[in-house]
């Protein structure tokens, strides 16, 4: 029996050694494709004139360019925090964002990727703070427009008034946020025109180590077009 537990042992420490921890956020070629997922104990061979950058299960970003050849190292070898299911959630994201890119869409985006688009469709947002701000496209902000939010379980609702030249506005002060629940947010311009949309917030936790990390936090809240953003940053 002893013989057979530390047989198993030495399966589950080969596997773990020899599976995936990395995967590839950025690159230049496709000789790498994006949401690729390679193993650090492997050497690889990057030609001139390519550049990509892996994180490693750490959560740790590395951008490599080339020529080079060899292993590629954790920035963080010392970290005994290893989340092997980090990658795979980059890697599943990564590939259904270059599907979704081939229908290109024409929907304009706030440049803060913390920012709650009125104009969207999209319904799950996250934010860093307590400081909320919404935003809407310049081509809707040229005149003034009523603003309703209204807080669906409690039926609390706040109005105020969207200045003419202005496609941010702060979050209500009057009006506490409850992450997890839903608002609905109706902006109504002086031509008569209005959107509706509905709204759930989710505060980011502050302990979350690296960008990888949080962008993962964020895809299990549904807050994918921001983790897009955020993940174009880590490098």
């Amino acid at each position: 029996m002893l013989r057979l537990i530390l047989l198993m042992g030495m399966v589950s420490c080969f596997s773990a050694v020899h599976a995936f921890d990395m995967v590839t956020v950025h690159s230049n070629s496709t000789l790498f494709p994006k949401g690729q997922q390679l193993k650090s104990n492997s050497p690889i061979s990057i030609p001139a004139n390519t550049e990509i950058t892996v994180v490693f299960t750490s959560g740790e970003a590395l951008t490599v360019k080339g020529p080079y050849q060899g292993q590629l190292r954790d920035p963080a070898q010392n970290n005994p925090v290893k989340d092997t299911k980090l990658i795979q959630t980059l890697s599943d994201m990564i590939i259904q964002q270059a599907q979704s890119a081939k229908r290109p869409s024409k929907t304009s985006v706030p440049d803060n990727l913390w920012s709650i688009n009125v104009s969207a469709r999209k319904r799950h947002y996250c934010v860093t703070s307590d400081h909320i701000t919404l935003w809407r496209p310049a081509s809707e902000s040229d005149i003034a427009s009523d603003l309703l939010i209204k807080h669906k379980s409690s039926g609390q609702a706040v109005k105020a008034v969207w200045p003419a030249h202005q496609s941010t506005l702060n979050w209500p002060s009057n009006l506490p946020v409850v992450y997890g629940d839903t608002y609905t947010v109706e902006v109504t311009s002086a031509r008569g025109s209005s959107s509706f949309k509905k709204v759930i917030l989710y505060q980011l936790p502050s302990n979350l180590p690296t960008k990888s990390h949080k962008v993962v936090w964020m895809v299990g809240r549904g807050c994918i077009p921001q983790a897009n953003m955020l993940l174009a940053s880590v490098r």
